[in-house]
C-alpha cells in the first residue's frame, strides 16, 4: 500500500491533470495521498476528530471544484494547506456567529510572554491541550505558531485588529501554560 502511495506521489502532476478532467479515480487517489496531511492541519484548528474530518472533506471538495485555479509553480501540498486552513477558519467563523462565544475576540493590550514550559510532550498530549482552548485562541495560536502567519495576516483573515490577534495569542499561550502545569505538573 505504501508503494502505491509513493508511486502516486511521484505522479502528482498527472493526477492533477486528470483531476482537472474531473476523473473520480484521480480525485480518490489524491485524496488518499493527502488525507493524513490535511487531517493533521485540520485537527489543530478544530476541537474534534469528527469536525476535522468534515473540514478535510469540505477542503477537498473546494480543491477539486477549484482545481483550475491551482498554479503548478506552487507546491500542491502548500496550496491544499491554505485551503484546509481557510476551511477551518470558515468553520470557526460560522460556529462563532451561530452560538455564544466561549471567549470572544476582544481588544486587549499585548501581554508579556513567559518562556515555554513544554519540551517533551507527545503529539496527542499537545492536541488534547489545544482542544481545550477556546476556538478563537486555538485558531490564532495555530496560525501564528504552527503555520507561521504574521499578526497582520491573521488580523486580515479573521477580520480583527492586529492587537486582538496578539492578545489572543498571548492568552492562548497563558492558557496552555496553565493546562500544561496542571495536567503534567511542570515546575517553573
Amino acid at each position: 500500500m505504501a508503494d502505491k502511495h509513493k508511486d502516486a506521489e511521484d505522479n502528482i502532476g498527472e493526477l492533477l491533470r486528470q483531476c482537472r478532467q474531473h476523473k473520480r479515480s484521480a480525485q480518490h487517489q489524491l485524496f488518499q495521498i493527502f488525507y493524513n496531511y490535511a487531517m493533521s492541519i485540520a485537527r489543530r484548528y478544530v476541537g474534534s476528530v469528527e469536525t476535522a474530518e468534515e473540514v478535510v472533506n469540505d477542503a477537498f471538495f473546494k480543491a477539486f471544484t477549484k482545481i483550475d485555479l491551482y498554479e503548478e509553480s506552487l507546491s500542491f501540498r502548500f496550496w491544499l494547506r491554505r485551503i484546509v486552513i481557510n476551511t477551518a477558519i470558515d468553520r470557526l467563523r460560522s460556529a462563532l456567529h451561530g452560538q455564544d462565544k466561549n471567549e470572544p475576540m476582544t481588544e486587549h493590550h499585548y501581554l508579556v510572554e513567559e518562556s515555554s514550559v513544554v519540551e517533551d510532550l507527545t503529539r496527542e498530549q499537545i492536541l488534547a491541550s489545544l482542544d481545550r482552548l477556546p476556538p478563537t485562541y486555538r485558531t490564532v495560536f495555530n496560525l501564528f505558531v504552527v503555520d507561521g502567519f504574521s499578526h497582520e495576516e491573521i488580523a486580515q483573515m479573521l477580520g480583527v485588529s492586529i492587537g486582538t490577534s496578539k492578545s489572543n495569542l498571548s492568552r492562548a499561550r497563558q492558557h496552555l501554560r496553565t493546562l500544561f502545569s496542571d495536567d503534567f505538573e511542570f515546575k517553573k
